[in-house]
């Protein structure tokens, strides 16, 4: 498993709504179905409709999303990331 940054765009009623989202996936393919699966749940999107900019993939720890801090918790040591911003 891997982490990815996808940036883009979605409709949200007449707006087009920016979005960047970290999530976990096993390759590029993967990521972009996992996208258009998490905006048609969540803001029932079509996936025609979730227009994908930019798909990197990032180390884990460069990660604030909980899924992605949860799914590298025992490979990768978080907690400096996490007490620089507390102080």
């Amino acid at each position: 498993m891997q982490a990815f940054r996808v940036t883009g765009t979605f409709p949200n009623g007449k707006v087009k709504q920016p979005f960047t989202k970290d999530i976990v996936a096993t390759d590029d393919v993967d990521a972009r179905h996992r996208i258009y699966s998490f905006f048609g749940s969540h803001h029932g999107v079509n996936r025609r409709f979730v227009n994908i900019d930019t798909l990197a993939k990032i180390e884990p720890t460069e990660s604030k999303d909980p899924y992605v801090i949860s799914a590298f918790r025992d490979t990768h040591d978080f907690s400096s990331t996490t007490n620089t911003e507390e102080e």
